[in-house]
């Protein structure tokens, strides 16, 4: 049995051939109805054949794709139990250099852990971002900031050109994809 991109092949290959098939009928004697009843009946064989393989194939994609949709479910649910755990971990953390702290002990070690408080490096903490980056302008410090990239609001431009606006360098493509069902 051959291969979907096969059949596909010999399909171009037949209707480039249907011209051929048509001179030929003279040169041979057969009938021309006669020939391109041949040639619609291999025809007619190639399309139920690809019907068969492409529906084959379509059922291997929606089987891969509930397998994907199966394995992003699974994923939601590890995550969500794996964020209940960094949590708790985090709580007792807490819990234990309260404790330590509240004993005034910088370490404790035993045979299965060991568990020291250390002073972090220091971190930079700034009660009211917006009025602190004002104030940095306000003084001509822009060497202390970050400006981010302008976005294209995209569906606003699309709105804009579907209603007869133009833009050099910007048009709407339309491309193609496959639904199965």
């Amino acid at each position: 049995m051959a291969h979907l991109y096969e059949i596909s092949g010999q399909f171009a290959q037949l209707f480039d051939e249907y011209e051929e098939i048509i001179d030929d009928i003279t040169e041979t004697g057969i009938e021309q109805t006669d020939a391109e009843q041949v040639w619609f009946d291999t025809l007619s064989g190639m399309e139920g054949e690809f019907e068969l393989k492409a529906e084959s194939v379509a059922q291997y994609i929606k089987s891969l794709l509930a397998m994907a949709e199966d394995i992003k479910d699974a994923e939601k649910c590890l995550a969500q139990r794996r964020k209940v755990y960094e949590n708790k971990a985090a709580r007792m953390k807490l819990y234990l250099k309260n404790c330590m702290e509240q004993m005034k002990l910088k370490k404790v070690e035993t045979a299965r852990a060991k568990i020291m408080l250390r002073n972090n490096a220091a971190s930079l903490s700034i009660a009211d971002e917006r009025a602190f980056a004002e104030l940095l302008q306000e003084l001509g410090r822009d060497d202390l900031l970050n400006y981010s990239e302008p976005t294209i609001r995209k569906n606003e431009v699309k709105a804009l050109i579907k209603s007869g606006e133009k833009f050099d360098g910007v048009e709407l493509v339309t491309t193609q994809s496959i639904i199965i069902s």
